[in-house]
């Protein structure tokens, strides 16, 4: 077989693995996903106004972010495909610079360099790197430079979206070096300017100097222009037009996402009604698919909206989205972003399902054999297993709530009650809660899980457990929303429903199904095995649950699989590879023809006798 065959039959694996296995990363999304994205998508969200910790005489300023997500035009994607490869370099230069510090950093340590000599090594060494840095950003990226997969699992946590402003590589090692000579040339000691140098080969990050967006929408609250600052890099897709190598006369656009942080310079974001306006005056979106959302925090709601575009929504004609809203959204129309002006204030949206205060009183609606019901309450282990045993996977309202007039009230456990005026018990719930991630003062079970949380008592589409007083055999009723058409009224309708159980089979083979680690290989996942590696000892007991020989606390991977070996941080091969492919499994027929082709090499190689 000849080798020319061979070498292109390797190539030919090797394409189509990238072709066919490329790792699902969280910042990129598939072709298929970009089809149906808009050319613009814009989302405004105002942060919440916290009534319950609100001091008139300590007001905030309103804040928010704005997440856009736009397609961009050839050269742009050229443009950012050049920086990726530039910032991904100069990414890679700062870790072989960090690296050979660091080695002068530990001799030093070691007692086998004079602190003295090694200040001016490192100083000798930074000003090379420092060189290699300037060449590489002035360098032009070429044909030659390929966008890797590594490139795309780096690029959502290290990219600097800033780059795209001016065209100019960004990366950490530039403000490093600065760093870094100012220690050297600073009047500290030399013990001082050891340990300087050694805090900045560990930095991992730094605050970016400001830039503030000066072209863009305008946004004002109560008159006041918002500021765009702190950017954010979030995605970029489709993969497929992002790896390999690159040309001026490309046509494979890209989709690039960024988050910005929204001030309010000098507001003060009280309760009351405020007024919103946005416009964009010098954009011409003509022909182009555009959608514009806005936002409100928990507790507001608008109080009325006024659109230049004729296609606002939520509908009036909405079955599930009612006014008050708390959010809105419009495209832009004949190329034109047509002014919005709106106000808003304190309230709840009107969801059509019912909320926790909605779903006391429909509960108590509710009868069963002649008996009123009410939110369900759990005092006792064997009453908390016969409401979880009529749960399917989504969350369920409770009857508790947390009463701030209670005497014993703290956040974020005291002070909980239930409806009916029973003991209220910690017993049941979830790992962490109730944690007051905000004004959450309404309980919820969750259903797959089978625990208690606490949640915001403002929130839709939550199903509804209901107990009814039997005199000493209660009936207990799983309900959840569900929309059902009304053929007298010709439209959907809300009801609610007797929810279809889980077994705990059926939540361990979801769990199975979607990668949950079985350390002993016994059928049961290792979330509802309480003896993970099947040592004889209660997890709750053992400090090594996976029996891999790494502490819980350390271990990065756990439910390694019996047998397996593990590196010092207690991942095995097979969890290592199940963190870089898609499914967890080989990456199949294309891998296996890669690995064939180079064996077939590796023995046409083999000297013949």
């Amino acid at each position: 077989m000849s080798r020319v065959f061979l070498a292109l039959f390797l190539v030919a694996s090797l394409v189509s693995g990238v072709l066919f296995f490329t790792p699902n990363y969280s910042a990129e999304y598939d072709e298929e996903y970009y089809e149906y994205q808009p050319f613009l998508q814009y989302d405004f969200n105002l942060h919440e106004l916290d009534l319950k910790n609100y001091d008139e005489n300590d007001t905030e300023e309103f804040s928010g972010h704005v997440y856009m997500r736009r397609e961009y035009s050839n050269e742009e994607s050229e443009t950012f495909r050049k920086l990726l490869v530039k910032n991904y370099q100069l990414f890679v230069l700062d870790e072989q610079y960090r690296k050979d510090v660091s080695i002068i950093l530990d001799d030093v340590a070691n007692g086998t360099v004079d602190a003295d000599d090694a200040i001016a090594t490192i100083s000798n060494l930074t000003s090379s790197y420092d060189g290699k840095a300037k060449v590489l950003i002035n360098e032009n990226a070429t044909f030659n430079n390929l966008i890797t997969l590594e490139m795309v699992s780096w690029v959502r946590d290290n990219f600097l979206i800033e780059s795209m402003t001016d065209g100019v590589p960004r990366g950490l090692m530039s403000q490093r070096i600065v760093n870094v000579n100012e220690s050297i040339g600073s009047s500290d000691s030399t013990v001082e300017k050891i340990d300087a140098i050694h805090h900045e080969m560990l930095n991992d990050h730094y605050n970016q100097p400001e830039e503030v967006v000066s072209d863009g929408p305008i946004l004002a609250i109560n008159g006041i222009n918002a500021v765009w600052d702190d950017w954010e890099f979030e995605s970029v897709g489709p993969t497929s037009s992002l790896i390999g190598s690159f040309s001026d006369n490309s046509d494979d656009r890209l989709w690039i996402g960024q988050w910005m942080h929204v001030s309010f310079p000098n507001s003060s974001h009280t309760p009351g009604n405020h007024s919103l306006t946005f416009e964009w005056p010098d954009e011409d979106f003509k022909g182009k698919e555009t959608n514009f959302h806005f936002g409100l925090g928990y507790g507001e709601v608008f109080t009325n909206i006024e659109s230049e575009s004729t296609n606002v929504w939520p509908h009036e004609t909405d079955n599930y989205y009612k006014p008050p809203y708390g959010w809105i959204g419009f495209s832009a129309e004949n190329g034109t972003v047509g002014k919005l002006e709106a106000t808003f204030g304190q309230g709840f949206p009107n969801y059509a399902a019912y909320d926790w205060h909605e779903a006391v009183e429909y509960a108590e609606t509710l009868t069963y054999e002649g008996v009123n019901g009410h939110l369900a309450t759990i005092t006792s282990k064997e009453e908390a297993e016969l409401i979880f045993s009529l749960l399917d996977g989504q969350s369920y309202w409770l009857g508790g709530f947390h009463n701030m007039d209670n005497p014993n009230y703290q956040e974020p456990e005291g002070g909980w009650e239930w409806v009916t005026g029973e003991n209220f018990s910690n017993d049941f719930w979830a790992e962490g809660e109730p944690n007051e991630a905000g004004p959450e003062d309404c309980l919820e079970v969750w259903g797959f899980d089978k625990v208690l949380n606490d949640n915001r008592c403002h929130l839709d589409w939550t199903g509804i457990v209901v107990e009814f007083e039997m005199n000493g055999t209660n009936h207990y009723e799983a309900l959840i929303p569900q929309w059902v058409w009304d053929d007298k009224n010709g439209t959907d309708v809300l009801t609610y429903v007797k929810a279809n159980p889980l077994t705990d089979d059926e939540r361990n083979e979801i769990l199975k199904e979607e990668g949950d680690p079985d350390a002993d290989n016994d059928g049961i996942v290792d979330q509802f095995d309480e003896d993970d590696d099947n040592d004889g000892i209660l997890d709750e007991n053992d400090m090594d649950d996976d029996n891999d020989g790494i502490d819980d606390d350390s271990d990065r991977c756990p439910g390694t699989p019996v047998g397996e070996s593990v590196d010092i941080e207690g991942c095995s091969s097979s969890q290592i590879l199940k963190e870089v492919t898609e499914d967890g499994n080989i990456p199949g027929f294309n891998f296996a023809l890669a690995l064939l082709s180079v064996l077939i090499i590796a023995y046409n190689r083999k000297e013949r006798h």
